[in-house]
């Protein structure tokens, strides 16, 4: 069956703005609404994302497709966009073209964040990044407002909530990237002398925090011949070069200057590729650093939300949305941080590799003009709640003044998911601003203009199976489910010639809720399914040897996650010059959202997932390139389960209205209490560079200008997202409580007040805390927007007087398998 989505957003609003973006159209073709007939036969193929020849070459024009159009029917094999995307994009072409823009605005009834709302694997990246093209580029053309520089600095900030998508969609878009400085050295005098850029910006764990720490892997992966230490940032986020597709392997194509320009570079092998090591100093136009980031700011920024709890505590995070000064000629931009350390000096000496640099006064760069959040329906809970308190810091640090109009700028926000539901409510909560849904919903349901439900008789789609086993246990369901799985997609394999039609189900997908569960049914895979499928011959499926299982959870480490996504691609059966394909993956949430592998078409899902955007997206990982097949297998002792079971061909028929609506309260008092802190503090310092070195909190006034600006701005931000006074004038009450101890802290006398205490520093003193101190004080501040709680260790003891330690008693046959 196909599950297709209903938006609940109403289309006069998009009516007004449509004809805006068709005269955007260039005069090539457009594509209109219907206007509330319904659709013709030839806008019918339009919104099956193409465009017949006959119709671009004389056809009928009921659709507005112009017949005299120069357009030609390109070869079946070339990409094309998609009517959606086209429309997309052309929608927000001009708020994005124009800083005065209403949408841009700096007041919440005016200003509005769209909302790409298309069901998985439609093309929803590419239609943001068609907007990134767009930014990046007339961004560079655009005249410069005010003192701010529009040639360099983040044009584009892309946010993501988990590495693995983060990691995926890094590589989609750093192709854009590369097309974007190609054409940029090719035509120097229009898009000027910088180069396009494009970073990664993600926890420690995934890539390094500073240069020195990137030079440290790779020295270590050349002592330990290509293994480094598990959990420790690394520069190869890329297999591959983007743009030619040779390999890159980290101990050849890696370098890392720490000496002259302090700077990590990924060079592809290819010399006659444009990021070789011929035709470019640089190689591939990517920043995987930390420090580098903040030094080179890219033009787009790809990061996870988690991140953006550093900016209370790295003042050099201030460069990301423009707050500069200063230039180092040879290592970019100086913050009054960097200006500390033992290798920058506002004079640099020639050497054999640099010539004689200076630091240099510079203008202010323009902040992000546009903010990207994929898969918001992520976004909820109390990871929502603390990223809608943090944006109240990213959504003020990103706007500026116009100096024509002396009104606030604020940036373009677009977001997309494939499972929503009021969205109006959680975009108002996080972004403040008014929500605008796209595709706008049409006269039915089964088609929408840009999006049309297929006959699954015509068109295969996913076929979703309800097992449920009464009586039995189910790992012994899963047992054999996974056996006559395997089992039946070897027999098909062999008996139609191993050919890529039947490759698809070669390899197996099982969904788990939990790692306790597939850690169980990893066991099991290892034993009995490999065994039973050893003589699965005799009930008339055919036998597998040696199965090939790998997992897909939060437990594998970034440099392992690359290279299975790269095998989940490879295969059936196995050639000389590939690795071994992948028999049966066992996954978590984990592959819900992210993992883009055409070919995957069977899957087995133990137990209903808790939440059904959960199950969409889990589900939709498979069919995607051929009809995909889901086997849900439910727990017949669970109520629940036995509850979706007895309901199962009417909930997958309306999958959708079944989403969960999704909860974000951003100045709920809990909320407050661990983020408030970390909110004024980034504000303070990434607001006004005065106050952004680490030092510089002793300087910080609570009578100044910024701090009643500070105080101001939040409590109108707080009182607009809860719709509630008296929300705003708490928070309020618990800012000034913060300022006055901010103050006490830093008029004490015999020391000096900094954000945070430097090491080795006895007479320095640290405004802010780190949760595993113990106590959360007003000024404790996470380091993380997930993990907000300190470690609370836990001694049992079986009375309390006695401190002995409880002896050992081995367990029992039947207490150990019970």
């Amino acid at each position: 069956m196909t599950i297709s989505p209903k938006p609940h957003a109403t289309t006069s609003p998009w009516q007004a703005r449509l004809p805006i973006a068709s005269r955007l159209a260039s005069g090539r073709y457009t594509t209109t609404p219907h206007g509330g007939r319904a659709p013709s036969p030839t806008a019918r193929c339009i919104s099956s994302g193409y465009i017949p020849r006959s119709q671009l070459n004389g056809g009928s024009n009921r659709a507005g497709v112009s017949p005299t159009s120069p357009l030609r029917s390109p070869p079946a094999d070339t990409p094309r966009w998609r009517p959606f995307q086209l429309a997309f994009v052309l929608l927000n072409l001009p708020a994005l073209a124009n800083p005065q823009h209403p949408e841009r605005s700096g007041t919440r009834e005016q200003s509005i964040a769209d909302l790409l709302w298309f069901p998985t694997g439609g093309g929803k990246t590419e239609a943001y990044l068609g907007l990134t093209a767009f930014t990046i580029a007339v961004r560079r053309l655009q005249p410069s407002y005010g003192d701010l520089d529009a040639h360099g600095g983040v044009a584009v900030l892309m946010r993501y909530t988990l590495r693995l998508l983060t990691i995926q969609q890094f590589e989609r878009a750093t192709t854009l990237i590369c097309a974007a400085e190609k054409l940029r050295r090719e035509e120097p005098g229009t898009w000027g002398e910088k180069p396009f850029r494009i970073g990664l910006w993600v926890g420690a764990r995934v890539t390094p925090n500073k240069t020195d720490k990137a030079e440290t892997w790779l020295k270590e992966l050349k002592r330990q011949r290509g293994r480094t230490g598990r959990g420790q940032g690394s520069p190869h986020q890329l297999t591959s070069c983007p743009w030619c597709g040779s390999a890159i392997e980290p101990g050849r194509d890696i370098s890392v200057d720490v000496k002259t320009y302090r700077r990590t570079r990924v060079i592809c092998p290819d010399v006659f590729c444009p990021f070789g090591t011929v035709l470019s100093v640089e190689g591939l136009p990517i920043l995987v650093v930390d420090e580098e980031i903040y030094r080179h700011p890219p033009a787009l920024l790809i990061g996870t939300v988690d991140k953006f709890a550093q900016l209370p505590w790295q003042g050099e995070t201030a460069t990301l949305f423009g707050a500069v000064s200063k230039r180092c000629e040879r290592h970019g931009y100086v913050t009054e941080d960097i200006a500390a350390t033992d290798w920058e000096s506002t004079r640099h000496p020639a050497t054999n590799d640099a010539p004689a640099a200076r630091t240099v006064g510079c203008a202010r760069l323009r902040p992000p003009e546009l903010i990207i959040q994929d898969e918001l329906h992520l976004i909820t809970g109390p990871l929502g709640s603390l990223v809608g308190l943090y944006e109240s810091a990213v959504d003020r640090l990103a706007s500026w003044r116009d100096p024509e109009t002396g009104r606030m700028v604020r940036p373009k926000v677009v977001a997309s998911t494939a499972t929503v539901r009021r969205a109006n409510r959680q975009i108002s909560s996080l972004f403040d601003r008014q929500t605008q849904v796209f595709p706008p919903a049409g006269l039915t349901a089964a088609d929408n203009f840009f999006a049309r439900q297929r006959d699954t008789a015509k068109q295969p789609g996913r076929r979703y199976v309800g097992i449920c086993a009464h009586g039995t246990r189910i790992k012994s369901t899963m047992i054999r489910v996974y056996v006559s799985v395997l089992g039946a997609a070897q027999r098909l394999h062999d008996k139609y010639g191993r050919n890529p039609i039947t490759d698809p189900y070669m390899t197996l997908v099982g969904y788990f809720n939990s790692l306790r569960d597939l850690g169980g049914m990893r066991r099991l895979a290892d034993d009995d399914v490999s065994s039973r499928l050893k003589r699965a011959d005799a009930r008339g499926l055919a036998k597998r040897f040696d199965l090939e299982i790998r997992e897909l959870t939060s437990r594998l480490s970034s440099d392992e996650i690359r290279p299975l996504l790269d095998r989940l691609s490879v295969a059936f059966p196995r050639r000389r010059d590939t690795p071994r394909p992948i028999d049966l993956l066992l996954a978590t949430n984990m592959i819900a959202v992210g993992v883009d592998v055409s070919r995957l078409g069977v899957m087995v899902v133990c137990n209903q997932p808790k939440s059904t955007a959960e199950y969409i997206q889990a589900t939709s990982r498979v069919g995607r390139a051929a009809p995909g097949l889901v086997f849900t297998v439910y727990n017949w002792a669970r109520p629940r389960d036995l509850s979706h079971y007895e309901g199962f061909e009417h909930f997958h028929a309306t999958a959708y209205r079944h989403v969960e609506a999704l909860s974000v309260t951003p100045f709920a008092e809990r909320a407050v209490d661990r983020g408030l802190t970390g909110v004024l503090v980034s504000l303070v310092r990434g607001r006004n560079l005065a106050y952004n070195g680490n030092l510089r909190a002793q300087d910080f006034d609570r009578d100044s200008e910024v701090a009643d600006h500070i105080v101001g701005y939040l409590k109108r931000r707080a009182k607009d997202a809860s719709r509630e006074r008296a929300i705003g004038q708490r928070v309020e009450t618990e800012l000034e409580d913060r300022l006055r101890h901010w103050n006490q802290q830093r008029l004490t006398s015999g020391r000096r007040l900094a954000y945070s205490k430097p090491p080795k520093a006895d007479d320095i003193a640290g405004l802010l805390h780190h949760p595993s101190e113990g106590t959360w004080w007003k000024t404790t501040c996470p380091n993380s927007l997930r993990d907000v709680e300190p470690a609370i260790p836990l001694l049992l003891r079986p009375t309390d007087t006695d401190t002995a330690e409880p002896p050992f008693r081995p367990p029992s046959n039947d207490e150990e398998y019970q």
